[in-house]
């Protein structure tokens, strides 16, 4: 895939991962346009399939189950950095990395949300080049993975979205690295 192409793989996924409200629901036309033009057969699949699934879904049962997924559930919360630390003061230091990691690659983040919301990295993927975007997710690919094998193990659907960034990433050269081999 060319930069174009992983450039909408990542903003599909971190639009797919963001809150499902009206606005959220209308654009999934769009979205799935976009990513019918990407040549990974597996990745155009899954966001497909995803946002079929989705769309056939009443809106309040969708937001529910966002809500329940990632807003209360501590091992699928969104925000990367929180299986390494949780709510503990380190993780303001690790929070305070990212923003710096972001800065140096020319790119802002709102104070909205946290640098470790994974929306917001896969957005700070699509637009920074390949020298900052691989390190940071090479940092922080075994958390999401985590998030991804909780996800599957739970039946959720958002899991082939995590999947589909799993192959994108891939891409890149950026894969998780099994337990007990560093």
């Amino acid at each position: 895939m060319d930069k174009d192409q992983i450039q909408t793989v990542f903003l599909c996924a971190s639009h797919l991962l963001s809150y499902p409200d009206e606005a959220w629901a209308d654009s999934l036309a769009d979205c799935l346009e976009a990513i019918s033009a990407v040549p990974n057969d597996a990745i155009v699949e899954k966001m497909s399939t995803f946002i079929h699934d989705i769309q056939s879904m009443p809106a309040r049962k969708r937001m529910e189950q966002y809500v329940e997924t990632f807003d209360f559930g501590k091992k699928t919360n969104l925000y990367v950095t929180y299986m390494n630390t949780g709510e503990q003061r380190e993780r303001g230091l690790e929070l305070l990395q990212l923003k710096q990691r972001y800065k140096a690659a020319g790119f802002d983040t709102s104070e909205q949300e946290l640098p470790d919301y994974l929306p917001l990295m896969l957005e700070f993927a699509a637009y920074a080049e390949q020298e900052h975007v691989v390190p940071l997710f090479a940092a922080y690919v075994n958390n999401i993975d985590e998030i991804r094998k909780q996800l599957a193990a739970g039946g959720s659907p958002y899991a082939t979205v995590f999947d589909a960034i799993f192959l994108a990433l891939a891409e890149l050269g950026v894969t998780p690295i099994p337990k007990g081999s560093v």
